[in-house]
């Protein structure tokens, strides 16, 4: 578990360095004519934006269950309660994320398969977090491996770091940087994640 909390330690960090900056040129790109009839674009910004929204609660969670565990490692009924709090915010912020982004739409033909991804992520997570928490409630608190069987729940789908790969990610690309930039919730995301790990 120490080294999974380093992980999403040093992934948090990562993204604060990657999204710190100010905002890029803005590019216009040109859509090339077609007969077909396609959607029209989503608001880069607001997409932006709603994928903030959900994954604050995920990265801020995970910063927050280091400082948790460490607190609580000789109170095993607090940390399950706690852990059980991080794991109910984080479904509900992915589970709006994913409508959000639904209702936006991609920001671009040229972002629809990142758009998909990232919606598919969100739904997968959200299920998982609930999954978790479900598998969790179960678990005596007062148990000698406690620990054991926390660390054995869940899989991949809703690790942290993998929304911190995808923040890195859009912050390369300059539409998005630009867009993460102007969005209210990814300047909200960039401090409250300096808060906690006192940047």
């Amino acid at each position: 578990m120490n080294a999974r909390l380093s992980l999403i330690a040093a992934c948090t960090a990562a993204v604060l360095a990657g999204c710190s900056g100010g905002a890029a040129p803005s590019t216009q790109t040109t859509t090339p004519t077609t007969t077909s009839v396609t959607p029209p674009a989503g608001d880069p910004v607001k997409w932006a934006g709603a994928f903030c929204g959900g994954t604050t609660p995920v990265l801020t969670g995970a910063v927050e269950l280091i400082t948790l565990a460490a607190t609580n490692a000789d109170n095993p009924a607090a940390l399950k309660e706690g852990m059980l709090k991080i794991l109910e915010t984080g479904s509900k912020s992915m589970a709006e994320a994913e409508t959000k982004l639904k209702e936006i739409g991609a920001p671009g033909e040229d972002a629809k398969a990142v758009h998909d991804e990232i919606v598919k992520q969100f739904g997968t997570a959200a299920k998982e977090y609930v999954t978790v928490a479900e598998q969790m409630r179960k678990l005596d608190a007062n148990a000698p491996d406690f620990m054991d069987q926390v660390q054995k729940l869940g899989g991949d789908s809703a690790d942290p770091s993998k929304f911190a790969d995808e923040v890195k990610k859009l912050d390369a690309n300059p539409k998005y940087k630009d867009a993460i930039a102007k969005a209210p919730e990814c300047t909200q995301m960039r401090e409250k994640l300096g808060k906690l790990i006192g940047q």
